[in-house]
């Protein structure tokens, strides 16, 4: 069928990726905040993502977070 195959090429394209080791307590707590915040977890991923490839977010050694 053509409309698997455009589905496919669509999803090649954008990338899928699944993040393993996500707490489910911290996936559900994150998921909460934005739905609060009238966003949803995607926009937060790709914003945080955003701002660590420009830069101005670094995670530290630790593993404690750090605002930029």
């Amino acid at each position: 069928m053509n409309v698997g195959t455009g589905v496919l090429a669509r999803m090649a394209t954008t990338g899928i990726y699944l993040v393993r080791g996500v707490p489910r307590e911290l996936q559900r707590a994150a998921r909460v905040r934005a739905v609060s915040e009238g966003t949803t977890l995607r926009s937060v991923l790709l914003k945080a993502l955003a701002e660590y490839a420009a830069g101005n977010w670094t995670p530290q050694p630790d593993g404690k977070l750090s605002g930029g």
